[in-house]
């Protein structure tokens, strides 16, 4: 199975192609176009993992693939080429997030959905292993009462980490999103019905790793996450991200609904218009859905 990649500027993409033609994801499968932005960048990763051809566009880069991976670093540069995967009927895996703005995520699980083709989008960090098994302590604690979840860097390119996280564990329907920034982070509140809340404390001059701490009516449990889980030198939640991805391209069934997908960029975004509106409870429902 022969796949392209889109997007040179992000991290992902020599970790990502580096796990796959190096087969650590199984046999069989290889990233064999890749497309940047800057060329000079593509051609030194597609040297670094053994990527065959550098195309000019991305349209060249997804003739003769299967499948298709979008991993430009910010948002608004996934919607285009997401969507022209989909106008050539290419399963895809867009990282996160999938877009910055809500209707432009809604337009593309849309189109796909329409079109027949799989497409998922998560956080890797959904898929860590410190995160996996406290999804599984969870059971023990009863009730999950909150999520808190800290995290660095910005809110538009790592919030989605969090709210990812949150919406494993209290799914969809957040009632309202309320954000306070100050020069040194963001502190965002997410209040789902019921009384579950979500608290996500963004520290934008933090170490890199994260932190979660989940409280049960049973007692609480957490998940560190220093950024040394790795296989091979590649970040292991990297290559359970492509498992699920490879799961999806043999079964057609994504591993999160097209809702929870939608619905984790309307969380972002809503974080994001409180955050620049003088910290207003935002109701979810401003955001557009599906």
């Amino acid at each position: 199975m022969n796949l392209a990649i889109i997007g040179a500027d992000s991290t992902h993409t020599e970790n990502f192609a580096g796990i796959i033609n190096r087969g650590l994801a199984g046999p069989g499968l290889r990233v064999t176009r890749l497309w940047g932005a800057n060329p000079d960048q593509a051609r030194a990763k597609a040297l670094e993992t053994g990527i065959d051809k550098v195309v000019d566009a991305p349209e060249q880069a997804m003739q003769d693939v299967d499948a298709v991976l979008v991993l430009n670093r910010w948002g608004p540069d996934h919607f285009a080429p997401a969507m022209q995967a989909v106008d050539r009927g290419l399963p895809l895996f867009v990282d996160k997030p999938l877009c910055d703005d809500p209707q432009e995520a809604v337009t593309l699980v849309r189109a796909a959905a329409a079109a027949g083709v799989p497409l998922t989008s998560a956080s890797a960090v959904r898929y860590d292993r410190a995160i996996r098994q406290l999804l599984e302590r969870l059971a023990d604690l009863g009730r999950t009462r909150s999520i808190m979840f800290t995290l660095p860097q910005n809110w538009q390119l790592y919030g989605v980490h969090a709210v990812d996280v949150m919406h494993a564990v209290f799914g969809v329907g957040a009632e309202d999103v309320t954000s306070v920034r100050g020069e040194l982070g963001d502190v965002v509140t997410i209040r789902w019905p019921d009384g579950q809340v979500g608290i996500a404390n963004q520290a934008r001059e933090a170490w890199m790793g994260m932190l979660c701490v989940a409280l049960g009516e049973n007692g609480w449990t957490h998940a560190d996450m220093p950024g040394d889980d790795t296989i091979d030198g590649f970040p292991r939640m990297y290559l359970e991200s492509i498992k699920q991805f490879l799961a999806m391209l043999k079964s057609g069934e994504p591993p999160i609904s097209n809702e929870e997908m939608v619905d984790v960029i309307r969380v972002v975004a809503a974080a994001e218009r409180s955050a620049t509106s003088d910290s207003r409870r935002v109701p979810v429902a401003e955001m557009p859905a599906l």
